[in-house]
């Protein structure tokens, strides 16, 4: 199969609309058979490609991301699809992207419809194995592009990428303080046996909006791990969304 280039991809298709948010390490690649699913009912789907992603140097993620950064991209988002003319959007998110498509349904409670997560990372305990994730990904990419990951380069990535996730960790502690502004319809996807995160903060999250009267969709997938959008839950995701999003753009 011939492999796609990582990039911002925007399918025209209608009026409803939904905004993608890929995760951290991951690329609008991994939002793909998603947005292809949603195409086939006649959604409009944007996804952007965060900053520092997508490129063959993991260094990049640190040096050009940021939460502020990919924040601002996510408002930028929201933005392209009222430029395209879409009045009925929704917007989710994988992983890191489930952060800010969390925050702008707290931010943006007039613009969008509704929106969710997939493997989301808020209520997770311990960020450890996000950190080792990181830097395997980044031993692989280095091994992939120039044939070797040195020693040095290696210990670089744990040392600068721990200062990274504290700052991903502040964001999404910002965003668990301002749940109570979401009150838009909230879709939940977690897999049994994701391997980076605790699945049982979903249930957590999931609780927690109840709590403050917000309509929750929750999905819990058997043996799925983290990457619920390409791994063996993908199909049985798709029609979850698929379903939870007719529902709430028709009743709007």
């Amino acid at each position: 199969m011939k492999s796609i280039k990582p990039k911002t991809f925007y399918f025209d298709h209608g009026e409803n609309s939904v905004i993608l948010l890929h995760s951290y390490t991951g690329t609008p690649n991994d939002m793909r058979l998603l947005a292809r699913r949603l195409e086939d009912f006649d959604y409009s789907v944007y996804a952007p490609m965060f900053a520092g992603h997508g490129t063959s140097n993991p260094q990049n993620i640190i040096d050009e991301g940021h939460p502020d950064v990919w924040w601002q991209q996510t408002i930028e988002a929201i933005q392209f699809m009222q430029q395209q003319g879409k009045k009925k959007i929704a917007i989710f998110g994988l992983s890191l992207g489930s952060i800010f498509a969390t925050k702008a349904l707290e931010n943006f409670n007039d613009e969008l419809i509704c929106g969710g997560v997939f493997g989301s990372p808020m209520f997770n305990d311990d960020y450890t194995n996000v950190h080792k994730g990181f830097v395997t990904y980044s031993q692989k990419v280095k091994e992939h592009y120039d044939g070797e990951a040195s020693s040095d380069f290696l210990e670089s990535m744990r040392t600068e990428s721990a200062v990274a996730l504290d700052e991903i960790e502040q964001a999404t502690e910002e965003v668990i303080n301002e749940l109570q502004q979401l009150k838009k319809p909230f879709f939940i996807g977690q897999g049994s046996a994701d391997e980076l995160v605790n699945p049982n903060g979903a249930k957590e999250l999931n609780q927690t909006l109840t709590n403050n009267h917000v309509e929750t969709s929750f999905h819990w997938y058997e043996n799925a791990g983290h990457v619920l959008t390409v791994n063996s839950a993908h199909h049985q995701l798709e029609e979850d969304v698929i379903q939870f999003l007719n529902q709430q753009m028709n009743n709007n």
